[in-house]
């Protein structure tokens, strides 16, 4: 897996140009208007530390989790739930989060969001106790590093009908089963795992544990991944391992409940990673066709690649903003139980995250087409970003189950109105 380093063609007074902060320069004049002062000072702050913290310390030949207790130290592992003794968080501040640290290294993202939001949301809303105290400050500082199990071999987007069995005990379960494509799992310290007691009915008889890599029968294997070297997706074994009833996060039945109860704040975080990556991608191609010259003028003026151009920057500038009001709407999830609400939101922030993540990859690829041959070296972010794009139009879910998702929402209207 690792990288193969390449040699440096890019012009000096591109280079020049090209730097995270200028990136960001440009970024922060679209999304200023966006949000309000307290996310303004956020996003600010937010982006100084990563420029004069993190970026100094990556390593493209390294794996991205070095740079996660760097992260910790202030509290950038996540900004979704409330943590410490900060006041800014919130879906808003996650996806600033997000947004931010794609711009700067979208595979580092990537397992951030894994570790911070999608192992570590559940804990936050089911988890109770000094124990599950404890495996946040392990995770939130950066120093531990979470992973979820859900998918299996043979079921993927069928995740509920799982062969992952729990066998039931007075003072444990015993959790037996394979899990495959786990973000982190290869070096995950903590596993989310999800497993039945009667696989005839999975709906009622699901769990939600906490599993430790220290546990005797825990076994993990690395997936070859090659669009994402530096993140390590895995195949996670669980041999007979016995959970205390400390781990159990949901118990029998609720576990289903949890399961889906989480997949909007997952969809969520996973909107601003792919927004980040839309930015990246998108701002690098302008400054990049404004500095290179052909045919005696900048490229830019040609109109073959400044109204592309301009055209991407509309898409992403609606997909962000519609990115925000996901976000801002998934408070409400936490608030109203009404059935007719929850679907509305899965359904809206299912058909979110297929918008941005299919724009990212579309950004990316057509920031290739419009910049030519550099963009598909190392000297520039855009071919990362596009790989990185293809892993989130799939993660937390494949682009047609999420217009699934979208589909069953308008449906269910349609009953519903047919019925009065």
């Amino acid at each position: 897996m690792k990288k193969i380093t390449g040699v440096d063609i890019l012009d000096d007074d591109v280079k020049k140009n090209l730097t995270t902060r200028n990136i960001y320069e440009v970024f922060n004049n679209f999304i200023i208007p966006l949000i309000n002062e307290e996310e303004r000072e956020f996003l600010e702050t937010l982006e100084d530390f990563l420029i004069n913290e993190v970026e100094p310390k990556i390593d493209l030949n390294k794996d991205v989790y070095s740079l996660f207790p760097i992260l910790g130290k202030k509290n950038y592992i996540q900004r979704l739930n409330q943590y410490g003794d900060t006041e800014k968080y919130g879906m808003r501040y996650e996806m600033l989060l997000a947004m931010a640290t794609s711009i700067m290294d979208p595979e580092l993202d990537l397992a951030r969001v894994v570790s911070g939001v999608i192992f570590a949301n559940p804990l936050f809303l089911h988890g109770k106790g000094e124990y599950i105290a404890y495996v946040l400050d392990e995770v939130m500082s950066g120093q531990k590093v979470g992973c979820l199990c859900i998918t299996e071999r043979h079921h993927g987007s069928d995740a509920v009908n799982m062969q992952t069995t729990i066998e039931e005990y007075n003072e444990h379960i015993i959790l037996d089963g394979e899990k495959v494509y786990t973000t982190n799992g290869p070096v995950g310290d903590y596993f989310l795992v999800f497993g039945v007691s009667n696989k005839n009915a999975p709906r009622g008889s699901m769990y939600q544990v906490l599993a430790e890599r220290e546990m005797e029968g825990v076994e993990t294997h690395r997936l070859g991944i090659q669009s994402i070297p530096r993140v390590q997706v895995g195949q996670t074994i669980f041999n007979s391992v016995k959970i205390p009833n400390q781990n159990i996060i949901g118990s029998r039945g609720q576990g289903y409940k949890n399961l889906f109860s989480g997949l909007v704040a997952e969809r969520d975080a996973i909107i601003g990673s792919s927004l980040g990556i839309g930015w990246l991608t998108a701002i690098t191609a302008l400054i990049y066709t404004n500095i290179r010259t052909q045919f005696g003028k900048p490229i830019y003026d040609f109109q073959a690649v400044s109204f592309p151009i301009a055209q991407l920057f509309t898409e992403l500038m609606a997909a962000t903003e519609l990115g925000f009001k996901s976000a801002s709407e998934y408070k409400k999830t936490l608030k109203y139980s009404d059935q007719k609400f929850i679907k509305y939101n899965a359904a809206f922030s299912s058909g979110t995250k297929f918008l941005a993540s299919n724009l990212a990859y579309k950004i990316s690829y057509e920031a290739q087409q419009l910049c030519g041959g550099i963009t598909f070296t190392d000297n520039l972010r855009i071919d990362k970003a596009l790989e990185v794009s293809k892993v989130q139009e799939i993660i937390g879910g494949a682009r047609n189950i999420q217009l699934y998702l979208v589909s069953r929402g308008i449906k269910d209207i349609v009953k519903r109105i047919a019925s009065l």
